[in-house]
């Protein structure tokens, strides 16, 4: 089912009284993109669809587990990476391990995170995903010797199994004149309500032999940062996803943290992806 606008836009919702205002005090406003901002940002989440099949990169994958907030167990694994689209059109990660001699395994490897993969944020300016945020611009400024715009969204999904990013919220820092991410910074939509709900919920929950009949309340992040840049874009050189406990209605603890790094891209075939540059907002 294909939600109009104006349906998606109602339950992302507006902004809560009382949240936090810009830095010259007004408190932007929740919506829609102006028209020449969705274009550049719809533009280069084209050109990365148009690039997703053309490289080929080195992952590195580091996940530690927590018990009673401290470190326990920690586990390394290296893969070959690229990207395939499936009949439906849809982008799929592709693994192969990556032995100790430096070889790759001829063979596939399932790894892949619970939650959306690093391309996939890319795509969160999308023509097609753009009806299904609300977004708040925060405006320019330099990050470093970066100069960003800063974005908040918010997804209209609700958060489910959490590997869609229209169930996330964040914020967001775009490259001011390409209009690809810096950096990104996420939780499921609403999670401080849900995790409220779920918490309230597992502490009245029937307890049989000091275990409760609810699941426990867990909650994310996400952190995302592309720091390479190839014709006009950056792609994802680092992922970051955190889940922890909540332990009370104000206390969490960390659960278990899985950290991916991609080094060493390859792009191949990408002569005939670059476009003259044209006047600003043209298609």
């Amino acid at each position: 089912m294909i939600l109009s606008a104006a349906l998606v836009l109602a339950l992302a919702g507006a902004a809560p009284a009382g949240e936090e205002t810009d830095r010259i005090g007004a408190a932007p406003e929740w919506g829609p993109l102006d028209d020449e901002t969705s274009r550049k940002l719809a533009d280069a989440a084209r050109r990365y669809e148009a690039y997703a099949l053309r490289f080929t990169a080195d992952e590195t994958v580091w996940i530690a587990k927590y018990v009673d907030g401290l470190a326990e167990s920690e586990s390394v694994a290296r893969y070959g990476y690229l990207l395939v689209r499936e009949e439906n059109g849809a982008i799929r990660e592709v693994r192969q391990e990556r032995k100790k001699s430096g070889e790759l395994s001829r063979f596939e490897t399932e790894d892949k995170e619970a939650f959306p993969p690093a391309y996939a944020w890319v795509f969160l300016f999308s023509k097609d995903n753009q009806p299904y945020f609300s977004y708040r611009d925060r405006g320019e400024r330099f990050e470093g010797f970066d100069w960003v715009r800063e974005f908040d969204f918010r997804g209209a999904l609700p958060f489910t199994d959490g590997e869609d990013i229209r169930q996330w919220e964040g914020t967001v820092l775009v490259d001011a004149v390409w209009g690809t991410p810096v950096s990104i910074r996420a939780e499921p939509s609403r999670q401080e309500e849900r995790l409220r709900m779920q918490f309230d919920r597992w502490t009245q929950a029937f307890n049989v032999i000091g275990f409760r009949l609810a699941p426990r309340p867990f909650g994310y992040r996400c952190e995302v940062g592309f720091r390479l840049r190839q014709d006009r874009l950056a792609f994802p050189t680092e992922m970051r996803y955190d889940t922890f406990r909540a332990v009370s209605a104000k206390q969490s603890i960390p659960w278990r943290a899985s950290t991916r790094t991609y080094e060493s891209y390859r792009f191949f075939q990408t002569e005939s992806l670059e476009e003259p540059e044209g006047p600003a907002g043209s298609p």
